[in-house]
């Protein structure tokens, strides 16, 4: 019998159960609350500390964290080795969380998992200790997961924040990998850059490398004092890195800063410019100089491998997503410290990383991508704006968000930053998400031009994506975003 017809019968075996599971897991955030890092320790210590002895590399951050998570997770898979990956949310199915060797676990592994959390948790309860929370138990179910795998190393998202999420209760990565910075969860984790960057830097441990991004000064600042204070190498990522960009057909192609660029103080390109066309170099647009006080770097590691030629090596990433050269900078430079692999085992590895819902074109000329926050809608607003620039007419827009993030913020990115033929705003399922008409109306307050576009509300997501999709014009794309919950539920959709 082949791996997939036997999927298919433990499927059909394990139905009901299965089903029982994630009933059971969705209604968890009913009745628990967040609790303590010892809380989490004292569950894993009860299903006996599962990979306390593998290889983590823990990965926290606002934006991208998902990413870089998936092309360290391909860089080690192409390189030979066994590792696994737990992240969230999922987009369709809950066991997309736990990827071991390639695959996403099976049904049956899933269930044994849960079993046996579930026992653990009831000892927690009779002990009078607090019932695990939907993401301590999912994160104890990966944890019991990998084990039974033996896979050597196992690459960590954060849930939300670090210092406090249940991921930090490792001791001693191997590796810490920090992503941007921005206003989220302000009503968990702080409303200032710096209170948030303090929350993403708990994650920081004594004498373990970090891997960071250092575009938001005040966010940086926040983590490299702490990293000094414990001691840790760094290896800072910034824009003032990252050059010669260009979209192309294929994918993005980037490299880095080069030690003859820093001694010779050439110009380097500042942010991305929302003029840029598809095709169009970064060194096409807007420069500044660079000083060597402003490059913050604890090592040479910085410096990218020069070709025989003399010429920089040029990296490409999949997608076309313009804010996917940062997250691939981030995991270039995170395994070059890790030093288990040559450039080319590390390109392959970038080659092959699917991750779905980022700038994903899920049909032809229509484009998933799950931007959140206010950062990175201005990153997805930027890559529409070169991705549609030489098309026919103006994209279309769907768009929905959940209520803990910064509508007003994001959507005023939206309405102004790209000129859009027509816009439609939906809500997605459950108790987070955002009515419709509350979205309709902030964007009719956010245009520029009060006739510039039409925007139409719609109660379900489905029904709006259909007829978006039938609106739709040849050449003419596209765009769905603002949250993963609305982008799985299009994916279902589309199943």
């Amino acid at each position: 019998m082949k791996e997939k017809d036997i999927e298919k019968s433990i499927l059909k075996t394990n139905n009901s159960s299965m089903q029982e599971a994630v009933d059971f897991l969705y209604d968890l955030p009913k009745f628990t609350k967040k609790n303590s890092l010892d809380h989490t320790r004292k569950l894993l210590a009860l299903l006996g500390d599962p990979c306390f002895e593998r290889k983590i590399i823990h990965v926290a951050g606002s934006n991208g964290k998902g990413s870089v998570c998936c092309f360290l997770y391909h860089m080690l898979l192409c390189n030979g080795q066994s590792a696994a990956m737990v992240t969230s949310p999922h987009l369709v199915n809950i066991r997309e969380r736990f990827q071991v060797n390639g695959k996403m676990v099976e049904v049956s592994g899933f269930l044994e998992a849960f079993d046996q959390v579930k026992a653990a948790s009831e000892e927690m309860v009779k002990n009078n200790l607090n019932h695990p929370t939907f993401f301590e138990f999912i994160f104890a179910m990966g944890m019991v997961i990998f084990e039974k795998a033996q896979t050597e190393y196992i690459v960590l998202e954060t849930g939300l924040g670090g210092r406090l999420d249940a991921t930090n209760s490792f001791p001693r990565p191997v590796l810490t990998v920090i992503t941007s910075s921005s206003l989220e969860h302000t009503e968990i984790l702080g409303d200032t850059l710096a209170q948030i960057a303090a929350e993403k830097a708990g994650i920081i441990k004594p004498g373990v490398p970090l891997v960071f991004w250092e575009g938001e000064p005040e966010a940086a600042e926040v983590i490299r004092s702490r990293a000094a204070e414990l001691g840790c190498p760094q290896y800072a990522i910034s824009n003032k890195r990252i050059k010669n960009c260009e979209i192309k057909e294929e994918g993005i192609d980037f490299s880095f800063l080069s030690a003859y660029d820093r001694t010779e103080k050439k110009a380097v390109p500042d942010q991305w410019s929302g003029s840029m066309r598809t095709g169009q170099s970064r060194n096409d647009v807007r420069c500044r100089p660079l000083g060597d006080a402003q490059v913050h770097l604890q090592s040479d590691a910085w410096d990218d491998r020069m070709r025989p030629d003399g010429k920089c090596h040029t990296w490409t990433v999949p997608g076309h997503a313009c804010y996917q050269a940062e997250n691939a900078a981030l995991a270039i430079e995170a395994m070059r410290v890790l030093d288990l692999m040559d450039d080319a085992m590390i390109q392959l590895g970038l080659t092959a990383s699917v991750w779905p819902g980022r700038m994903q074109e899920v049909l032809p000329e229509i484009y998933f991508d799950g931007a959140h926050n206010p950062s990175g809608i201005e990153a997805f607003v930027q890559s529409v704006c070169l991705l549609a620039a030489d098309d026919p007419c103006p994209p279309l827009l769907l768009f929905s968000m959940v209520k803990e993030k910064d509508l007003c913020a994001s959507v005023r990115i939206l309405a102004s930053g790209c000129r859009w033929e027509s816009a439609a705003v939906t809500t997605v399922k459950g108790e987070r998400g955002v009515p419709a008409e509350v979205l309709r109306q902030l964007f009719l307050e956010s245009r520029n031009d009060p006739l510039a576009y039409t925007i139409e509300n719609f109660d379900d997501c489905k029904e709006a994506f259909r007829i978006m999709q039938c609106r739709k014009k040849p050449g003419q794309r596209l765009f769905c975003t603002g949250s993963l919950y609305l982008i799985g539920e299009l994916m279902n959709y589309l199943s």
